[in-house]
């Protein structure tokens, strides 16, 4: 049986246990860094496993994935505040809303492309 919402929301629980691992070196004061790829690999995943789990139950859900991704990626950035040695930033929330709509487009791309 597939339970693509179920993957979505152990995923979901798998970002927020992430960000729970304390950190221990300094934030990254440039714009690009590693990490930023890493955010956007992260939620390009989020995009393409929301999508996958909400595509027949929401018509619009590919407008609507992005700003959920950037809203989840809000609270995990404010959630890391209060874990030692992690920093929010902004450009981390910029990447995850790069990489969720880069996962929806992809995954629609790929679904359309490949019948």
């Amino acid at each position: 049986m597939k339970n693509y919402k179920l993957h979505f929301y152990l995923y979901l629980i798998l970002i927020i246990l992430g960000s729970s691992i304390p950190g221990r070196s300094v934030p990254n004061l440039f714009l690009f860094s590693w990490d930023k790829l890493l955010h956007v690999a992260e939620y390009f995943i989020f995009g393409v496993l929301g999508y996958r789990a909400f595509q027949f139950e929401y018509k619009n859900i590919r407008y609507f994935l992005p700003i959920l991704g950037i809203i989840f990626g809000c609270i995990d950035e404010i959630w890391q505040s209060f874990i030692p040695g992690r920093y929010p930033s902004y450009y981390d929330v910029i990447a995850d809303g790069i990489g969720v709509t880069f996962g929806v487009i992809s995954f629609i791309f790929f679904k359309r492309y490949t019948k």
